[in-house]
């Protein structure tokens, strides 16, 4: 850890400098480097610090260790400067110190030109360790590409889909959440080798034309849209936008490939047509009788238990059914593989207190309108708990946050006996749905912070609860 942990625990925390240039390089991180990102994070911050621990720590890859050490080594030239200016003052030293200080607290400036002076140096080695992974695919004629594209529900199908296949083929997949093209390249470059037969990319979209790029670099035989919605809008613009971005799969395929679509989606199946040519086109969905165990809890579905909640899970299990057996796996090896399906952490993962016979289920990586209806949907499984809803709503979402965040009050008012909302630009919208509906105002809390709410559940929850952590911001949002 490159910064000491013990400012955390002084009462000065908040207005320690190297907070502050801990916060800013955070933020530069969280917008992946784009500067002019950055700079409206920077401003809606107001380049200060939140008073309370950060939700994410700053991970400390090779590239932000070198924009930190040239900004320090900047921020100290400029102080050096400064203090020349006192010559042989006594006052030299003092000066010398403020102005690094004073430095440290706006240390976003010295971030920017630093990587302004970097981005030539940056753009190549992307596009160097882009072509090289390229290169590589096309070496392996026989390895299949799986790709994953949608708003939603791209880790959580790319996580099944793999767990899935691993009973016949040696899998590689793109890790966590890493879905941009260096990324990816990166992931084919360290871990695709001879033996690997199936690699499986989670693809990102962001803007127009992300998704075709990344189909450049491996263009998949084997395509999944898993759902389109209003997540991304703040940079995609439009629904429109989002659907012609995502099936850039389809366009930018193999011939002759499969395309696996979620058959619950609206904007896939009013759309797909415009975008598919020769590709095979499965809609996915559950078939059969579903049982909801409240105990467990979980699903029985195609006779097997799955210590999963969501019942877009079980959605899922039919698309990777299906491209199995089109994989010419055997039904002993599909059925061995589903029995190792596991809750993805922080997506709807139910985490019981069986001393309190308290329920928490963990949905703090869900950002997305669709994501929200299916976790009031789970919550409205549970009819021998009281049931408690804590969100600080959804980020990105664009010119349509307000009707989402509306809308998401007046589901939970259907569902929830207690909703804690975290104080920020987006949650009054929840409160006015939930009023709007008949929600009694009396059940609505308010804390100033995810982690005030965590630290004082301890007085509001009862045994037989189940609460539903819905999100978590990050901390270039407010």
């Amino acid at each position: 850890m490159l910064f000491p942990r013990k400012w955390e625990s002084s009462p000065m925390k908040y207005f320690n400098p190297i907070r502050f240039f801990y916060f800013h390089l955070l933020l530069l991180q969280l917008e992946e480097y784009d500067l002019v990102r950055f700079m409206n994070a920077v401003i809606n911050t107001k380049g200060i610090p939140p008073r309370r621990d950060f939700r994410k720590p700053l991970k400390y890859t090779f590239k932000i260790k070198l924009i930190m050490a040239l900004s320090s080594l900047l921020i100290l030239f400029v102080a050096f400067f400064i203090s020349k200016i006192f010559f042989n003052n006594p006052y030299k030293m003092i000066a010398l110190i403020l102005a690094y200080t004073l430095g440290l607290y706006f240390s976003y400036i010295f971030l920017i030109i630093i990587n302004v002076l970097l981005y030539p140096v940056d753009a190549f080695i992307k596009e160097l360790i882009i072509f090289s992974a390229k290169n590589k695919i096309k070496k392996f004629k026989n390895l299949k590409i799986i790709g994953v594209a949608g708003s939603y529900g791209k880790t959580g199908m790319k996580d099944l889909t793999a767990t899935v296949l691993e009973e016949k083929y040696q899998v590689v997949k793109t890790p966590e959440s890493v879905n941009t093209p260096v990324g990816i390249a990166r992931t084919i470059l360290n871990e695709v080798n001879e033996q690997t037969e199936i690699l499986i990319i989670e693809m990102g979209e962001y803007y127009p034309g992300d998704i075709k790029n990344i189909c450049s670099i491996s263009p998949p035989q084997i395509g999944v849209v898993t759902g389109i919605n209003e997540a991304h809008l703040e940079r995609l613009k439009s629904i429109d936008n989002s659907v012609r971005t995502i099936f850039e799969i389809a366009q930018n395929m193999k011939t002759n490939g499969l395309l696996l679509l979620n058959g619950k989606d609206e904007h896939i199946k009013s759309n797909y047509k415009k975008f598919i040519s020769d590709q095979e086109a499965y809609f996915y969905q559950a078939k059969g009788r579903i049982e909801f165990n409240e105990d467990a809890p979980g699903f029985i579905y195609q006779k097997i238990f799955f210590p999963v909640l969501g019942q877009y899970n079980l959605d899922k299990v039919d698309g990777v059914i299906y491209l199995a057996k089109k994989l010419s796996l055997t039904a002993q090896e599909i059925e061995n593989g589903l029995k190792k399906i596991k809750t993805p952490a922080h997506r709807l993962q139910p985490i019981l207190n069986r001393e309190k016979n308290i329920l928490v289920i963990d949905d703090s990586y869900n950002g997305n309108p669709d994501g929200v209806e299916e976790a009031i949907k789970t919550l409205s499984l549970f009819k021998k708990r009281r049931k408690i809803f804590i969100t600080p709503g959804l980020v990105e979402i664009g010119n349509k946050s307000r009707e989402v965040h509306q809308r998401i009050g007046q589901r939970l008012n259907d569902v929830a006996d207690l909703v804690i909302l975290i104080k920020n630009s987006v949650t009054p919208g929840v409160e006015t749905g939930l009023i709007k509906a008949g929600f009694d105002k009396k059940n609505i809390i308010w804390f100033d912070s995810m982690m005030e709410a965590q630290n004082n559940l301890g007085t509001i929850l009862k045994s037989g609860d189940v609460v539903l952590f819905q999100n978590d911001w990050p901390d270039n949002y407010v």
